[in-house]
């Protein structure tokens, strides 16, 4: 049983943020990904949404960076 919430909520916390920095990039790309195309961005609203073109292009990731290999 908990006893203290706010102990348990930064444990929580803590743990949570640790498992994020554990996860390699690609386990990171995987977990965007799926975030980007789940069902929860068809709720998600965003007031501010400018329609960028790519997400890497709104990150300001340049366009050199983007090109695949030939």
């Amino acid at each position: 049983m908990i006893k203290d919430r706010d102990a348990y909520a930064r444990l929580r916390e803590n743990e949570h943020w640790d498992a994020l920095r554990a996860m390699s990039l690609d386990e990171s790309i995987a977990v965007l990904e799926a975030l980007l195309t789940s069902e929860l961005m068809d709720i998600a609203v965003f007031p501010d949404d400018d329609q960028p073109v790519s997400l890497a292009r709104s990150l300001g990731i340049p366009d050199q960076r983007l090109q695949k290999p030939a």
